[in-house]
């Protein structure tokens, strides 16, 4: 009973805060428009759910956030910081793009290739990072950032170099064969059924931290490495593990955004991903590092990021004000759990945990 109005209590303060920084960026936007605040609320509201096409666009942004979110969750689950889930995903991408444009099979089996593909790029990518953690104790923050910067180079030669189509006007690949596209789920709209395989993802996330031994092995990890190491954990095996399939998630993110809604890989310079794997943080982080409330988490931010977007494009506001409202909702969240962290410290409070 204790632990059921405990987490009431928690999503309630949650929710309350995640508001509060929803009225302090219409505040923002009220100054930096020539909108009211009704007017802005109203556009938000239009450019989240006011038709068929503004909900579609706010999936197709939540899809990538949904696998990406579930990748940071697997990785933070056991203390394990990953902050290169951007160049993860980029290293997705371009393993689909190769499948895609240098394997010929039909379509479900080549799809399926660019999935196990994707996967494995973005795996080694991450493990890379694992394996200087648990070999060489070098700070994970410090490697998979420093890999999503050459994750993004390694895409600028790709396709300013050997992969450039050079019958286009703009720096890219060929197209993908149909073969190697995800379908579209509903018509008339870009969403794709990469919305299908996070949902997929999620529940195997929820079964891996329910019910089996690795999961109970990642927690463990997360909750006191020393601990795991002597309940027989392999704990090295386990952050690089870990990690792979961290980095895992987020290649199939970058998979869904060129198989499912370019059909073709571009540089980074014209945003392949505005940052999906930075706002994959966020995602996380906001909800409470399991699967379902990641999964919830990625679809508010769509629809919020969606909205967002609606905003700029009718106020011909720069693109950088999206940023704003995601960043104080990400604040807030921060500042609660740190609150909230304070509060546990009392002494009349360390009882009743």
């Amino acid at each position: 009973m204790r632990e059921k109005k405990g987490l009431l209590l928690n999503s309630i303060s949650l929710v309350i805060v995640v508001i509060i920084a929803i009225f302090v960026a219409v505040i923002f936007y009220r100054f930096a428009t020539h909108f009211g605040i009704t007017e802005i609320g109203g556009i938000l509201l239009h450019g989240a759910v006011g038709s068929k096409h503004t909900i579609t666009e706010c999936l197709v942004i939540a899809t990538p956030l949904i696998l990406a979110g579930l990748g940071v969750t697997f990785a933070f689950q056991g203390r394990l910081w990953n902050i290169g889930a951007e160049g993860q995903l980029y290293m997705g991408a371009i393993a689909a793009t190769f499948i895609a444009l240098n394997l010929s099979a039909p379509a479900p089996l080549h799809m399926l290739l660019i999935i196990i593909g994707s996967f494995l790029a973005g795996g080694a990518w991450a493990a890379i990072a694992g394996v200087f953690k648990a070999k060489l104790g070098v700070n994970e923050i410090l490697t998979s950032i420093m890999l999503n910067f050459t994750a993004i180079w390694i895409v600028h030669y790709l396709i300013y170099g050997p992969w450039r189509d050079l019958s286009l006007s703009r720096p890219q690949t060929s197209f993908f064969p149909a073969s190697a596209c995800l379908p579209i789920i509903i018509p008339g709209s870009r969403l794709h059924a990469g919305l299908l395989l996070g949902i997929a993802c999620a529940i195997l996330t929820y079964v891996v931290f329910k019910y089996t031994r690795l999961g109970y092995a990642i927690k463990m990890l997360g909750a006191n490495p020393k601990a795991a190491q002597y309940g027989g954990i392999n704990v090295s095996r386990a952050i690089i593990i870990t990690m792979f399939i961290s980095g895992g998630l987020a290649g199939l993110a970058g998979m869904g955004l060129v198989c499912g809604l370019y059909h073709y890989l571009i540089d980074a310079a014209y945003q392949i991903s505005p940052g999906y794997g930075y706002y994959a943080i966020g995602v996380a982080l906001l909800g409470g590092l399991s699967a379902w409330g990641t999964f919830l988490a990625s679809i508010f931010f769509g629809f919020l990021m969606g909205a967002a977007s609606y905003l700029k494009a009718m106020a011909g506001m720069h693109a950088e004000s999206l940023f704003v409202i995601v960043g104080l909702i990400l604040l807030a969240v921060l500042a609660r759990g740190i609150f909230i962290g304070q509060l546990k410290r009392l002494p009349g409070l360390r009882g009743r945990e």
